[in-house]
């Protein structure tokens, strides 16, 4: 590659960085100017006993901000330099306190960070029961957990504990899943074992067959569990991610490993507070039905008849019951609406148990 010159007057560079600097200086001045303008909203907030986290006013403004995408500036590039405005912002009026499932650079952390910014508070829980306990107790105003992968279904963890802890999802994200073979090793020769979630380790079995057929996976409590063994041990390899191998310093000896490379997994966010609408919401519910031939069907009709369009349903066995049966379900709009109202009221006089685990807005675009 041909070396700049060294001379002002000979660098055709140099009129483009010096408007690229008054540019960066002007956004600058009114990055100052937002945050004085988003601590005054602080005040009012304050003033008015409202939550400094509006999911339903964000998801208005990003949405609102990728319309006028153009030109080389795409929509996720916006939504990743909001998403840190925003954040900044926050740290002026109130920080808030976002659970996790640790340790550090898990995959629930790494789309965390994608929701709310670098600038928010994070904690990390050893369990997903503890992320919904630390929101219970209000340690935490919100706590991020996996629902649902397109690959490998259901996360029936995180279904039970909707079931046990009376939390509303005010939030839902979907975020690519790449996964890579993490070491401390430079090749991939010395690797006797393999760590991870046991995830990860079904999302990549066709390359672990092709690329490991003889080495042994084990299986941990995370992804960010396996790269602190893989840290430690030189013979030992983690499947995780770009900000676990950023984070624990180590190798990616193979990148994107991953079998289907359309993997998404869908995370929800919940807290004690409700979301408002937005005018594209979704309302996610579980429930329980009396045991008679042509229940569901009886459950279900009230959507179809209030023209409401159900996106996802899913059963779980009841712990406390044999052959019996939680449903879960996603239907699009909040309840707010009118006819959501109604709907439900018809759904309860057929269901043993009707529990409405939040509405919220829909999640968009997959981050990556």
């Amino acid at each position: 590659m041909k070396p700049e010159s060294t001379s002002d007057t000979d660098n055709p560079l140099l009129p483009c960085r010096e408007q690229i600097d008054k540019i960066d200086h002007q956004i600058l001045s009114l990055l100052v100017e937002r945050q004085d303008m988003a601590f005054k909203v602080g005040q009012i907030k304050k003033e008015k006993g409202l939550g400094v986290f509006n999911m339903a006013r964000e998801a208005q403004v990003f949405r609102h901000l990728k319309s006028k995408s153009q030109g080389y500036l795409k929509q996720e590039a916006i939504h990743h330099i909001f998403s840190e405005i925003i954040s900044a912002a926050r740290t002026v009026q109130q920080p808030i306190n976002v659970a996790y499932l640790g340790p550090e650079a898990t995959f629930s952390h790494q789309a965390a960070i994608y929701l709310y910014g670098h600038s928010t508070l994070f904690r990390a829980a050893e369990t997903f029961e503890d992320v919904f306990s630390l929101v219970e107790k209000g340690v935490c105003q919100q706590g991020i957990v996996p629902i649902e992968n397109s690959y490998e279904g259901a996360v029936n963890v995180t279904m039970d504990l909707f079931y046990k802890y009376d939390l509303k999802i005010c939030a839902e994200i979907f975020v690519r899943i790449r996964h890579h073979l993490l070491s401390q090793s430079e090749s991939m020769e010395p690797v006797k074992c393999i760590y991870s979630h046991p995830m990860p380790i079904a999302q990549c079995r066709s390359w672990l067959r092709s690329n490991y057929p003889h080495v042994p996976t084990q299986k941990v409590d995370s992804t960010s569990a396996a790269a602190i063994i893989a840290q430690k041990d030189p013979e030992a390899a983690a499947i995780g991610s770009r900000l676990a191998a950023m984070t624990y310093k180590l190798n990616m000896l193979s990148e994107n490993i991953e079998d289907q490379p359309d993997n998404v997994t869908r995370f929800l966010i919940i807290s004690r507070d409700e979301a408002g609408a937005t005018g594209k919401d979704k309302t996610s519910l579980l429930f329980f039905l009396n045991h008679k031939p042509g229940a569901l069907y009886s459950a279900l009709a009230p959507l179809s008849e209030h023209n409401i369009n159900m996106t996802r349903i899913e059963s779980r066995p009841m712990k406390v019951r044999n052959w019996e049966y939680l449903f879960f379900a996603d239907i699009e709009g909040h309840f707010s609406e009118l006819r959501v109202q109604a709907a439900l009221k018809e759904m309860k006089d057929h269901c043993a148990i009707l529990k409405r685990l939040g509405s919220y807005p829909e999640g968009g675009m997959v981050w990556d």
